[in-house]
C-alpha cells in the first residue's frame, strides 16, 4: 500500500482550504460587494522578482526569469534558455516555495510570511525575525 508523504498531505490540505475559501467567497458575494482579493488564489499570469534581499540586494540573480504559478502547486521559472521547476503553496499568512537542490533557486526556497498579496504584487519576508530576507514578485 503506498504511503502519503507529509508534503503530499500538506498540498492536499492547502488545496482543500483554497476550495473551501473560494466556495465561501462566491456564496457570500453580491453585485454590490467590493472586489475582494482572494489571498489563497493562484497568482495568475507571469511574475518577475522585483526584490530579493538576503542581507544585501541580490535581485539581479533572478533578472530575466519569469515565474508561473500553476494551480496544482507547481512553479516554473524560465529565462528563455533555462527552465527550473519547483513547488509552491500558501495559507492565509504563509507562502512556501521549494525549488529543491538547484543552486540558484534554492536561495529563494523558503517558508515565507506574506506581507502583501495583490493582483499585481506579492511581498514576502523570512519567517525568522533574525534573518533579513525579503522576496517580492511583481506581475509582468
Amino acid at each position: 500500500m503506498p504511503t502519503i508523504s507529509k508534503k503530499g498531505i500538506h498540498l492536499v490540505f492547502a488545496l482543500i482550504l483554497v476550495t473551501l475559501f473560494t466556495t465561501l467567497q462566491s456564496s457570500t458575494c453580491s453585485n454590490n460587494d467590493a472586489v475582494v482579493i482572494n489571498n489563497t488564489a493562484t497568482p495568475a499570469g507571469t511574475w518577475r522578482v522585483n526584490l530579493y534581499w538576503d542581507s544585501k540586494d541580490e535581485t539581479n540573480k533572478f533578472s530575466g526569469y519569469n515565474f508561473t504559478f500553476a494551480t496544482g502547486g507547481q512553479v516554473t521559472a524560465t529565462n528563455g534558455i533555462s527552465t527550473v521547476t519547483g513547488t509552491w503553496s500558501e495559507s492565509s499568512s504563509r507562502f512556501i516555495l521549494n525549488f529543491g537542490a538547484d543552486v540558484l533557486f534554492s536561495k529563494i526556497s523558503h517558508d515565507y510570511l506574506k506581507e502583501e498579496k495583490t493582483i499585481a504584487s506579492i511581498k514576502l519576508k523570512d519567517d525568522n525575525p533574525l534573518k533579513d530576507e525579503k522576496l517580492q514578485f511583481v506581475k509582468n
